[in-house]
């Protein structure tokens, strides 16, 4: 009868030892490789994309006698490895002289090719930096003619873009681009909004 007693003192102590244990015990970790609990992921950069909006030009260079000028921009890309991607675009700026002659126009036009950088900030927001190469044109008409020159030049951009869906978003950027034209130079410091469209 003692003997019952003792063994049954000690299982009541080691009852409440062996529950605090269990209680006491953490959670186990999430399975390796996977997301932690509550985690969110950046949507992968799509295969190609369209961007298209408009560029509020500062003139630089030989248009330095020029004032704030309005254009569009088009851009078509395709991604080649993770976060990078090549791209070829158009861009078109009217330009703006305040005491130009009546019946007299200039513009500014390129075709650029480069690539893309991307980096995820958020699941909806991203950043990004590219370079380019531009094939320039500037073109004059007045008085019914009409004349133009061309060169070779080049340009950077930085910006951001904001996911509203999957596939579609709005974005912003900076920046610098100049080319060589007849011994001239022709140069913009650009600010930009776009609509972004993954497919």
């Amino acid at each position: 009868m003692r003997t019952v007693l003792i063994l049954g003192s000690l299982l009541g102590l080691a009852l409440p030892l062996t529950t605090s244990e269990a209680i006491a015990q953490p959670p186990p970790p999430p399975p390796m490789g996977g997301p932690a609990t509550g985690g969110m992921e950046a949507a992968a950069e799509p295969k190609m994309r369209f961007e298209g909006g408009l560029i509020i030009g500062l003139p630089q260079g030989d248009f330095e006698g020029a004032d704030t000028s309005i254009g569009i921009g088009l851009i078509f890309g395709a991604t080649v490895a993770p976060n990078i991607s090549v791209f070829g675009g158009l861009r078109y700026i009217k330009v703006s002289i305040a005491d130009a002659p009546e019946g007299f126009d200039l513009a500014y036009y390129d075709l650029v090719a480069g690539a893309r950088y991307t980096a995820p900030m958020s699941p909806t927001m991203k950043v990004f930096g590219e370079a380019y190469l531009a094939y320039a044109t500037v073109s004059a008409s007045a008085g019914g003619e009409s004349a133009s020159e061309s060169g070779i030049g080049f340009g950077a951009r930085g910006g951001a873009i904001f996911m509203m869906s999957p596939s579609f978003g709005i974005g912003g950027g900076l920046g610098y681009s100049t080319a060589s034209i007849n011994e001239g130079t022709a140069a913009w410091l650009t600010l930009d909004g776009f609509a972004h469209v993954g497919f």
